[in-house]
Parts: structure tokens; C-alpha cells; sequence
């Protein structure tokens, strides 16, 4: 060592580096004695080169004491070890030297394969998803999560937002969500999403059904005629006249509850008939008869004329777009005004024939037979300007008119075939119901073995009862049918949870103060739908009905148990349907009363009242008579004793009272009534002492009186309201 002056002097620095192109990395010697090589190639050497030799897997620590315990002769695994730890070493150490190759390739050359890419990306755990923008597709069924990662947000964000709307309870990012909905939030964020609709076998055999028909298969049909008017103007019995049946007879109350079909032959040729309920709460049935008739007949009695159920159904003859007849009935009757019922279906734009309009005017009288020949005729000529034509070639489709359950038989649904031939043995799909035809029976109740265009029946083998309204067709195999029904009711379910309800103090628990909670069974799904909007349309701002379970068929144990839940808040109500025995046994050991009905508006009646009784009373105070306090005298273990004199009216032992002083009520507080706890003349306890007369009183729990105060007597009447 030296000691100069430049002994203490630092290494000299180091020259400065080249400006031009930089080498990446250099090429092993056993790459180039090789030939041809790759970038992962060089990239495996050069981290193999780094670490100090090849690329192997990292030594995993092992307790010396765990291995001679994990481990006996010959390496056999001893119970008590942990199987497999020494694979999942191998292979977290093959992911590691992985990883390590890919970053040095993306070092070295800033590319990289497009699986090392893949790799780094999978590992790397993304920091938060980017909000996107624009149009953005997304496959159903819609989940939380899939929505979330379409619109680039947090799934725990999404839950909060449909919190804050009130449809956030019980959803998790697995929970599915409307298609109107998850379009609704995407706008919010500034998204619209492109959902991709996946075709099922349903859209599938509706794609087919849809094809045009070819001209050359398409034969003439009969007519579907559908009568219509207001309630108690004749439909029925003007069927009746047609048919030379009774039907009317046999309904409750004289009025029809439920869509009937017939069909009759006119000169030889067939017409179907479907009757329709005329009373207000039956619109839906009137609706659907609409929709699938060619032909309305609007029957208006000519002692009533137009009234409200008759305006209702020209308006869903014309939404309908069909064509429609006039029958001014009952022209037999001496107070028939038939002028002043053609001028007020004038002023419905009905306007017939011979004043040139469209309509057909024809005057019938059910209970003579007066013009029913000129009607049927009238209706042939519009069916065959009409030129009705069907495919009877085809497989068979229509409507489900009404469903119920008959005991012994299953579920009977009345159908109308609108296009093909149903026979029976084909498997048919109504709505979420499906099953293969058991037997098909005529409006005659004859067993049939197939039914063509226009031809109602009564189908059994459906496996549940379907709505009225719901289409029918017939399905290929019973496989497809279970696929779509299953589909079918879990789409129904979904919507039902999706029903959106509004946050309001209502949802915390600060609700009404009265609910009357409904069992409602019924003989058709029809009458079903029309009482349901009856009872809903009972409503005030104290109570409310809500109805628990609704179904078709008996009343059974299963509603009684239910109603138990509920004891004094519930009615079972049966429309045309009977418990049965077992559901009758436990009513009556259980003290549940069945409250059963034959006419509609009996029904509604009778639940009006009873939410009428859960209205909190009104309660009026009426004056009975006042007394004044000449004197005071103090009793011991009694308390202070008013001699009054009564000023007023009368002062009854059982009243209320209140004591005024200068003008104002100091007792009892405005929350609290009080009694009297005795009423005297002299030393008799008396009821009452009226205007005039001397009497003591004794205020229940109140001593603080004084001369000259006032005592006045009243009585509080509790008034029971009315929803009106």
C-alpha cells in the first residue's frame, strides 16, 4: 500500500456507456451449437444463467421430523400424513419458474407468446374493473355478477343501488335480474346493453308455428261466435233458445260466472257459440272471448238498453277488430223502448245496414222465438263474407278458455282449437301445464277422438290447472314439453320476485293498522282471476287485503293450516267449492269458519264487511248534562266529595266526566277518560240525576276540586266506518 497523495483516492469512474443500440441479452453457447432456437428458449437459459445454474424446481423446506413420520419402510405414507403435499410443491414450483420465464421473456423483448400473457394476466389480481361506455352485450339468464362485469362496476355497488330501490332484500351476485331492470341500471352508468337471446326449443317451435300458411291446405271453418252484453239482458236464454236447452236454469243466481262453449249446426253447417259472463266483474272473461271469436253478438235488452257492461263490450268487440251483430232482446216486453235503445247504440258509432252502416240490427225475444231464425241466418252470411279458413292438416294450437279440477278426473281445461286437428294420445303444452290428451269430450259431453279448427272441448290430462288465456299447442315429444313448462314456471317465479315494491315507511313496519288476509279457492281459474280483482278493489288507507293463497279444486287441510297462522285475520273462502272432509274436521276442531259462495257479488259483500270491521272505529262524545260544585266536603278514606247541583241534561252513574275550571278541562289529561265512583241523593246510590236536582259525586282518582268547578257528563259513541 502506498501512502501518496492520491493513496485516498476512489476507484476512478467508470467510462461512459454507448449511446447506440442496446443488446437484450446474449445468446447462450448451447443455443448456437444447436441451430435454430426460440425467445422462450433464450429467455429459460438466461434466468437459468441468473439463478447460477439450470432452471430447476425451488427446494420446498421439509421438516426432517414431519418426512420420518409421514414415511416408513420402503416411503409407504403413514396415516396421520398429509396426501399429496409433495405434488402440490412440484406443481406451485412449476408455476413459479413459469412466471419467472414469462417476465424475463416480456423483459427482454417487451412481447412475449400470447399464453405467457394469458399467464400474467391471470395472475395479476386486477385492481378494480374499469367503467365502460357504449354498446356492450351480455347473455342471459342476467346475474349481479355478469351484470357487474359487463358495466364495469362492483358487484357490492349494484346490490346497494337495488337496495336503495327497494329490491335489494335477499340478493347475492349469483341472484338473476330483469332484462328491463339490468337495461335501466346500464343507462344509469351510460351503458345499453346488447343481450343475446339464446334460442330454446320454446322459440324454437314458436318459429315454426309462425311459418305461412300454404294456401293450397287452408279449408273452411266454422264461425266463433261469442255473445256479449250486460248482466240479466238474456245471453244465456237466448242461447238457450238456440240450442232448445235450460242452461239458465242451473246457473246461481240466474247469472253466467264462466265462459261456456257450444256448438250447434245451422242448416248443416256448424257455428261454435261461447257465452259470456255480463257481470262487471267478469271484464277479463269478456276480454278473452273477444280475442278468439271471428263473430260478436252484442245482446242489449230493449226495457234497460245500452248499460255500462254493454259499452265495455263493444269496446273489446272493436279492440278485438272482429265483426258484430246487434240483438235487441226481450221486444216482447210491454216496456220495451226499442227506438230508444237503436239511438243510444247510434251513439256508440253502431250504426246498422240500412242507415249505411256495417252492423247488423236484428230484434229477438228468447222467450218467444221471435227473430232467432233472422240472427242464425244473419250470422251464416257474415261468417261466409268473412271466407273463415283454417289448416286442419297441421299440428293443432288455440286457447284455454277455462281450467279446473273435478274430482276422480283430474284437470279439465276447455279448450277452443283455433288451427290444426287435436287428437287424442298428442302431447300438449298450455302455459306452464303439459301432458298427453287421456280423453277429449264434446260440448254434449260425447267422447271424441279428434277435434278440428273452431270445435271447442274439455281436455284431460293435463298434469296442473293452467290459466284462462293461456295458448296451447301440441309439442313434438314429452321431453320438450317438461323442458318449456319447467322454464316456464321458473320465469313465472322469477317474475313474482321481481315485483317491485316501493321503500316506504310501510316496508319498516309502520304499516296500516288492519290486514285481512284471504284464502280464495274457486271452481274455474276464470272466476278465480275476476273474483281476485273484485276483493282488490276493497282498499283503504288503514286496512288492506292481502291475499295468501289462491287455487282450483276443494278446499283442502293444507288451506286450514295456513289459516291457522292467522286465526282471527284470515277468511277461507270457497266459490263453488266445498272443503273437504279432512279440511272440514280440522275447521272444526280449530274453530276456522269456511265461508262459502255460489254468486259473485254475495262473495264481495260479505268481505267488505269484513274489512269494514277492521276498521278502527270513529268515535263521537256526546254530551249528557252538567253539574255545578256548591260545596266540597272531605271524607277520610274516601276523599273529597262534590255536592253539586245538576245545571244541565242529566249526570248518569256510568258516564265520563271532566272537571272545568274558569273555562278549561284541568281533569283528566287529554289522553285519559275518568268515571265516577259514586253518584248519591243524599245517601242513596242512584243511576242518574237529572236537571234541577242535588246530588253528591265522588271522581275517580281526582280530590283537587273546588267550589264553583264544573262537572261534565258525556258518553263516547263508537261508530263503525264505511270503506265509502
Amino acid at each position: 500500500m502506498g501512502s501518496g497523495p492520491g493513496a485516498n483516492r476512489g476507484p476512478a469512474p467508470a467510462p461512459p456507456g454507448p449511446t447506440g443500440p442496446r443488446k437484450i441479452a446474449d445468446i447462450p453457447k448451447d443455443l448456437i451449437q444447436g441451430g435454430a432456437y426460440k425467445l422462450d428458449d433464450i429467455a429459460r437459459a438466461t434466468l437459468a444463467r441468473a439463478t447460477g445454474g439450470v432452471v430447476t424446481t425451488p427446494a420446498v423446506p421439509v421438516d426432517d421430523e414431519d418426512d420420518a413420520k409421514g414415511k416408513g419402510k420402503g416411503g409407504a405414507k403413514k396415516p396421520g400424513g398429509v396426501v399429496g403435499r409433495a405434488d402440490r410443491h412440484k406443481e406451485r414450483s412449476d408455476r413459479q419458474v413459469r412466471r419467472k420465464v414469462d417476465e424475463a421473456l416480456l423483459d427482454m423483448t417487451g412481447e412475449g407468446t400470447s399464453a405467457a400473457r394469458a399467464r400474467l394476466r391471470r395472475h395479476k389480481k386486477q385492481r378494480g374493473s374499469m367503467p365502460r361506455k357504449g354498446n356492450v352485450p351480455i347473455g342471459l339468464p342476467i346475474t349481479i355478477r355478469s351484470l357487474s362485469e359487463a358495466l364495469g362496476v362492483k358487484s357490492a355497488e349494484l346490490l346497494m343501488k337495488l337496495m336503495t330501490q327497494g329490491m335489494g332484500t335477499g340478493k347475492t351476485i349469483n341472484s338473476q335480474v330483469e332484462s328491463e331492470l339490468a337495461e335501466s341500471i346500464a343507462l344509469e352508468y351510460g351503458v345499453e346493453l346488447d343481450i343475446k337471446q339464446k334460442l330454446d326449443a320454446e322459440d324454437n317451435l314458436l318459429a315454426a308455428m309462425q311459418k305461412p300458411e300454404d294456401e293450397t291446405k287452408l279449408k273452411s271453418r266454422a264461425p266463433v261466435v261469442t255473445i256479449m252484453g250486460h248482466v240479466d239482458h238474456g245471453k244465456t236464454s237466448l242461447l238457450d233458445c238456440i240450442r232448445k236447452s235450460k242452461v239458465v236454469d242451473t246457473e246461481a243466481g240466474g247469472i253466467t260466472q264462466v265462459i261456456r262453449a257450444w256448438r250447434v249446426d245451422i242448416h248443416g253447417k256448424p257455428i261454435t257459440f261461447l257465452d259470456t259472463p255480463g257481470h262487471e266483474a267478469f271484464t277479463k272473461m269478456r276480454a278473452r272471448g273477444a280475442n278468439v271469436t271471428d263473430i260478436v253478438v252484442i245482446v242489449v235488452a230493449a226495457d234497460d238498453g245500452v248499460m255500462p257492461q254493454t259499452e265495455e263490450a263493444i269496446n273489446h268487440a272493436k279492440a278485438a277488430d272482429v265483426k258484430i251483430v246487434v240483438a235487441i232482446n226481450k221486444v216482447d216486453l210491454p216496456n220495451a223502448n226499442i227506438r230508444r235503445t237503436e239511438q243510444q247504440l247510434y251513439g256508440m258509432s253502431l250504426i246498422p245496414d240500412s242507415m249505411g252502416g256495417d252492423v247488423q240490427f236484428i230484434q229477438t225475444s228468447a222467450h218467444t222465438g221471435q227473430g232467432i231464425d233472422e240472427l242464425l241466418e244473419t250470422l251464416a252470411l257474415v261468417a261466409e263474407v268473412e271466407e273463415l279458413k283454417a289448416n286442419p292438416d297441421k299440428a293443432a294450437a288455440g286457447v284455454c278458455l277455462e281450467a279446473h279440477i273435478s274430482e276422480g278426473q283430474g284437470v279439465i281445461a276447455t279448450i277452443i282449437v283455433q288451427e290444426g286437428t287435436l287428437k287424442r294420445g298428442d302431447i300438449v303444452l298450455c302455459g306452464a301445464a303439459y301432458g298427453r290428451v287421456r280423453a277429449m269430450y264434446d260440448d254434449h259431453n260425447r267422447q271424441i277422438q279428434e277435434a278440428g279448427p273452431s270445435m271447442p272441448v274439455r281436455l284431460l290430462g293435463l298434469d296442473e290447472v293452467p290459466q284462462a288465456d293461456d295458448p296451447f299447442m301440441v309439442v313434438p315429444a314429452l321431453s320438450t314439453a317438461r323442458d318449456i313448462s319447467e322454464k316456464r314456471k321458473q320465469k313465472a317465479l322469477e317474475a313474482a320476485q321481481f315485483r317491485r315494491q316501493t321503500l316506504s315507511f310501510d316496508n319498516l313496519g309502520i304499516g296500516p293498522i288492519g290486514e285481512l288476509k284471504v284464502i280464495l279457492k274457486a271452481d274455474f281459474r276464470g272466476s278465480l282471476e275476476a273474483i281476485r280483482k273484485e276483493i282488490e278493489k276493497l282498499h283503504h288507507e288503514e286496512v288492506k287485503i292481502r291475499v295468501l293463497h289462491t287455487g282450483v279444486g276443494a278446499i283442502t287441510e293444507g288451506d286450514i293450516q295456513l289459516a291457522l297462522t292467522s286465526p282471527n285475520d284470515t277468511m277461507v273462502i270457497g266459490f263453488n267449492a266445498e272443503p273437504d272432509n279432512r279440511a272440514l274436521a280440522l275447521a272444526d276442531e280449530r274453530g276456522i269458519k269456511i265461508h262459502t259462495y255460489a254468486i259473485i257479488y254475495k262473495l264481495t259483500e260479505d268481505v267488505k264487511s269484513a274489512l269494514e270491521g277492521r276498521l278502527k272505529p270513529k268515535e263521537e262524545v256526546i254530551r249528557l248534562g252538567r253539574a255545578v260544585i256548591r260545596e266540597v266536603f272531605k271524607v277520610t278514606h274516601v276523599g273529597a266529595i262534590a255536592g253539586c247541583v245538576v245545571t244541565q241534561g242529566i249526570i248518569e252513574r256510568s258516564a265520563k266526566v271532566r272537571v272545568i275550571r274558569s273555562g278549561v278541562v284541568i281533569f283528566p289529561p287529554a289522553e285519559r277518560t275518568v268515571g265516577l265512583d259514586s253518584l248519591k241523593r243524599f245517601k242513596d246510590d242512584v243511576r242518574e240525576v237529572r236537571e234541577g236536582y242535588e246530588c253528591g259525586m265522588k271522581i275517580a282518582g281526582y280530590d283537587d276540586i273546588k267550589i264553583d268547578d264544573v262537572i261534565e257528563a258525556f258518553k263516547i259513541e263508537k261508530i263503525l266506518r264505511k270503506l265509502d
